[in-house]
Formats: structure tokens, C-alpha cells, sequence
């Protein structure tokens, strides 16, 4: 047991001492699937305009040739390489995220900074995934708290900004062989850094969210640089009042939950992938909406009505300012005009306009429910679907984890749009073999423009 006052040393001595053998075979084994998922994410992600402005404005920046943007020609220095990778790790809803925390896009922190400073450290395998479940611990325990802790009246901030600082600070740190003394000071800093304010949920598009992700990415690297250059600040930034706590939550002791069975249960383990390119929110009804039309061979012009229950806390995600990948409305219009949701449709201006995906918006209706209360509640939903001819179709669902073949298949459709078929096989190879690889360099080589 930690004394009080000492989180922050405890959680840095324990990181810095956990090495890739003590990890348990789970894992390891999820740490490889979410740095596969993620990558994927991020050779999708890499087109988008928002990604775009940030990987423009960083070439224009120059410096030093020292690791892969993902997606373009040329090196950047590492500090800005996080900064544009981290913006596709959650550049729109494809990235994994943490059940537990109820949604937060933890891996978006970790493996951004892991393959970046790997890069340029020439890390291997193992030490990337040893980064990558360890930055995961810090990110999902942090944004676990934020969830439960924070006032979503008066105290709003996105939480996966702001844990994303540290996590993406301790990925780092780990692979630039930071002591625990260096790892105190590596948080400190990225806790300096961490912002996250909730007013992008009013961005019709998706700069907000990609841009705080990319900047704690950024920040977190560049602390954990600073640590490394010998830098020094307080050594207690998890610790009591004025804590990274105090100032996000007025709870200064909440930090303790933090050492809360360390090292015996792993915030990896609860990682949830998305079978669709939106919202966690979204994945459950859209499962539904897909079982009734593949089970009833239900085509576009045979839908007169679709009705989703969901949690009430929930239906304020509907609105249609949301950008299109979040919007509950949207992504059903899309799911059920094409009898598919794909990444690149649902990011395309024309196809979201087209007069046949409005119409079915318009068709589409949200129902609160205020007797499903519990936290797992936001994986149940109800979808009924009325045909044209007055045939009245039901399915009750409850969120099903992705198979080993459903994440391949959600990898070939992100990345081959992009890199082609033989490309896709290559870098796929490459991150399923990631354990045994004794350079990151290959894997990121392949994944250059």
C-alpha cells in the first residue's frame, strides 16, 4: 500500500520497474490489438482536411529529419511527429477506446507518442508494447476518475485531452529510459500542459477533438524531453491539494485510485474496439439497425420508420450540429440509406448531402430511456424498424465485442483505400509480428507516404 501523499512517486517507481515480461499474456496480446486497430485508424484518418491543416502547418515548420509522419514523404523532428500522428489517432470515431472510463479514447494518447519517440530511438517491439500498456494504465485509471468525478454542469472538460497529456508523457518517458525520478518530472510537466475544454462539442466538424488529441500528444512527448534534459519541477503532481486533481476536479484526494490493484488489473484489458467508424455511443443501435436489414433483407425504399431507444443521458448526442461521425441521426441515415457505413462515405461532403440521406434521416427517431440508468446501460438499445408496408420489426441489443477477423477486416477497409493491397498485407505482417520485430523502424517505414 502507498502512503499518503506518495501517488505520484509509487505510480512513477512501479512504471519505470515493470518490465515486458512481468506484463500478463492479456495484456500483451491487447496492446498488440490495439496498436493494430489504431494504426489502421490513423492511415484513414490521415486524409482528412482537419489532419491536413496540422500536418501542413508542421512541414512548414521544418527541423530535423527524425520520425515518420503517417501517411506523408519526408521526417519531421519527433516532438512534432507526435503531434501530427496523435491528431490521426483520433482525427475521427474509428480508435479504440476504454470501457471502464465509459468511452475515452485512451490508446489515441499512447500510440501516437509510442511509434513516434520509438522511431527515433529505434525501440523494438517489445519495448513499444511494454510503452504502450503502460502509457494505456496511466490514460485509462485517469480518465476512469474524470468520468465519475467530474460535474457535467459546471465542470466540463474533455477528459481524453487532458489524460492524454500524461499518458502519451509516460509512453515517452519509458522509451527514453527515464528513471522514476525523471517519470515525476515528465508528469509534472504534461499536467502543465493538459487542457481540454468541452466546447468542441458544439464543432460541426471535428477540429476540436482532433486538435486537443494531437496537442496532448505533443505536450506529453515534449515533457517527458524536458524530464530527459534534466528539467525539474514539483514531484507530487498526482498528490493532494493543487494537484492535477484539485485543479480538474476540486478532489485532491481522488489521485489515490490511481495505485488502486496495480499491476494486477490491467486498464488494457478493458479496451473496446468499434465495428463502425462512429461514436462509442453509436456502435450498439447500429449493430441492430444492421442485424434487421441482413436478417430481413430490408432494402432502403422498404423503410417507413426507425425508432432507437437508448439511455436519456444519451440522446443529447443526437443533435445535428454534431459532425457526421457522431450524430446518432447521421450515422443511421448513412447506415441505413447504403445498407453499410463506411469511413471514407461518411467523410465524404456529397455523399452525407445527397437528398437519399436526408430523407432517411428524417425517418430516424431517438427515445430516452429513464429506467436504464446504469453505466452499462450505454451498451443496450432497442431498435424497431417499420416497413412501408406496415411490417414492424424489433431487435433488442446488447454491445458484442469484435472478433480477431472483424478487426482485420475493419484494418483492409481503412488501409488499403489508401495504401493498396500489397502495401496493406506488408504493414498488417509487420504489426502482427510486432513482438518479435527488433527495430519499430521497418513497420514505420512502410507506413510513409
Amino acid at each position: 500500500m502507498i502512503a499518503s501523499g506518495k501517488v505520484t512517486e509509487g505510480l512513477a517507481e512501479w512504471l519505470c520497474s515493470t518490465s515486458y515480461d512481468d506484463l500478463p499474456l492479456e495484456a500483451r496480446g491487447k496492446a498488440l490489438d490495439v496498436v493494430f486497430d489504431s494504426v489502421g485508424g490513423m492511415v484513414a484518418c490521415s486524409v482528412l482536411p482537419e489532419v491536413r491543416s496540422i500536418v501542413q502547418f508542421i512541414k512548414e515548420l521544418g527541423g530535423e529529419a527524425q520520425s515518420t509522419i503517417i501517411g506523408q514523404t519526408g521526417r519531421v523532428p519527433v516532438v512534432s511527429a507526435a503531434m501530427a500522428n496523435g491528431a490521426m489517432a483520433h482525427g475521427a470515431e474509428v480508435d479504440p477506446v476504454h470501457l471502464t472510463s465509459v468511452g475515452g479514447h485512451v490508446a489515441a494518447g499512447p500510440v501516437p507518442s509510442a511509434l513516434s519517440v520509438g522511431q527515433w530511438v529505434e525501440a523494438s517491439g517489445r519495448d513499444i508494447l511494454r510503452a504502450v500498456v503502460l502509457g494505456y494504465e496511466v490514460g485509462g485509471r485517469l480518465m476512469t476518475i474524470f468520468y465519475r468525478e467530474r460535474d457535467y454542469l459546471t465542470r466540463r472538460f474533455y477528459h481524453t485531452a487532458v489524460a492524454g497529456a500524461l499518458s502519451s508523457a509516460v509512453t515517452a518517458a519509458l522509451l527514453l529510459g527515464l528513471d522514476r525520478l525523471g517519470m515525476q518530472v515528465a508528469l509534472g510537466l504534461a499536467a502543465y500542459q493538459a487542457a481540454g475544454p468541452d466546447n468542441m462539442t458544439k464543432d460541426p466538424g471535428h477540429m476540436g477533438k482532433t486538435f486537443q488529441v494531437a496537442t496532448a500528444n505533443r505536450n506529453g512527448t515534449t515533457a517527458a524531453l524536458l524530464a530527459r534534459k534534466g528539467c525539474h519541477v514539483p514531484l507530487d503532481i498526482l498528490d493532494g491539494p493543487l494537484s492535477l486533481f484539485d485543479a480538474f476536479l476540486e478532489t485532491p484526494d481522488a489521485g489515490a485510485e490511481m495505485m488502486k490493484d496495480l499491476g494486477r488489473y490491467y486498464a488494457i484489458t478493458d479496451v473496446m474496439h468499434k465495428r463502425y467508424p462512429a461514436g462509442s455511443p453509436n456502435q450498439t443501435y447500429l449493430q441492430g439497425i444492421f442485424r434487421l436489414l441482413h436478417e430481413h433483407g430490408i432494402g432502403p425504399e422498404e423503410i417507413h420508420q426507425v425508432e432507437i431507444q437508448i439511455p436519456q443521458r444519451g440522446v443529447h448526442r443526437i443533435p445535428a450540429t454534431r459532425h457526421a461521425a457522431i450524430s446518432g441521426e447521421m450515422v443511421c441515415a448513412m447506415a441505413l440509406a447504403q445498407g453499410k457505413l463506411d469511413f471514407y462515405q461518411l467523410h465524404d461532403q456529397a455523399t452525407v448531402a445527397s437528398p437519399q440521406v436526408q430523407r432517411m434521416r428524417g425517418r430516424v427517431h431517438f427515445v430516452g430511456r429513464e429506467d436504464w440508468k446504469g453505466m452499462e446501460q450505454g451498451r443496450h438499445a432497442i431498435v424497431s424498424l417499420t416497413t412501408t408496408k406496415g411490417q414492424k420489426l424489433e431487435e433488442e441489443i446488447w454491445h458484442e465485442p469484435m472478433t480477431q477477423q472483424e478487426l482485420k477486416h475493419k484494418f483492409h477497409s481503412l488501409v488499403t483505400p489508401r495504401l493498396g493491397e500489397e502495401k496493406t498485407r506488408r504493414v498488417e505482417s509487420l504489426l502482427k509480428g510486432l513482438e518479435r520485430a527488433e527495430s519499430i523502424k521497418p513497420l514505420m517505414e512502410e507506413l510513409e507516404g
